[in-house]
């Protein structure tokens, strides 16, 4: 996780910066909004999240936020200020969360975590696939990302093609497993979209999927049975891990 931080205060940096060391984040510094707006344009879409500082000299945080949204591609700004006044508006711009000083690190943790939510995806290049986290297109898409992270699930797109799909969190393992794990040519999972939920197969080659639909009752049956597969995947590389 890449992390910009934009703080004018020293001590304040440096206690960000031991921060994100503590917790294994990469991270870049701006002394200032008009820092952070350039450092947010050379190193466009490579950050997962800024904390940014509202009263700032040379640029404000408001005015660094403004830019940053009309010339850079999406990604979450978080308010970290001592002027809990200023909530509404930081929102009203774009920011997506809000932070008052002093903060608890625990609050900031679970915060950061929240806001770098992503989706699952997919890659087909040739005949070999690979997976890696995608970042939300829009504040929009975030905050559908992180209701569904509530719920144990995420959004799984096949990259390449029109298919997403909401499926159980530990799935890209399970596809992973079965895949590259045991070789099959084919794995299975539940799509639990709220339009077209249904068993999917997804096939090695080319990724090609299909879906059988499902009733109502028939669905509730085989999420609780998808379930208890699933969670045994929170590590793709347990040997404990054997054919069903």
């Amino acid at each position: 996780m890449k992390i910009l931080i934009a703080e004018d205060d020293l001590m304040l940096q440096t206690m960000a910066g031991n921060i994100m060391n503590h917790w294994g984040f990469d991270f870049d510094i701006a002394s200032n909004g008009l820092e952070a707006v350039e450092k947010a344009q050379i190193h466009d879409g490579k950050y997962d999240l800024c904390l940014m500082d509202i009263d700032m000299p040379l640029m404000n945080g408001l005015e660094a936020t403004k830019i940053i949204r009309s010339k850079v591609a999406y990604f979450p700004i978080m308010a970290v200020t001592g002027n809990f006044r200023a909530r509404q508006e930081c929102l009203d711009i774009g920011m997506d969360d809000f932070l008052s000083k002093p903060y608890q690190l625990n609050v900031l943790f679970d915060k950061v975590n929240d806001l770098s939510t992503k989706t699952e995806e997919i890659h087909l290049t040739g005949n070999q696939f690979r997976f890696q986290k995608g970042k939300p297109m829009n504040q929009k898409e975030l905050q559908e990302l992180i209701q569904l992270k509530n719920k144990g699930l995420t959004k799984l797109k096949l990259v390449g093609t029109e298919h997403t799909f909401v499926v159980h969190k530990n799935i890209q393992n399970k596809i992973s497993y079965d895949l590259i794990g045991e070789g099959k040519e084919l794995s299975e999972f539940i799509d639990r979209s709220e339009n077209e939920p249904g068993r999917c197969h997804l096939y090695k080659m080319n990724l090609y999927v299909t879906k059988d639909l499902f009733t109502f009752d028939e669905l509730e049956r085989e999420i609780e049975r998808e379930n208890e597969i699933a969670v045994k995947f929170n590590n793709p590389t347990d040997r404990k891990l054997k054919k069903e």
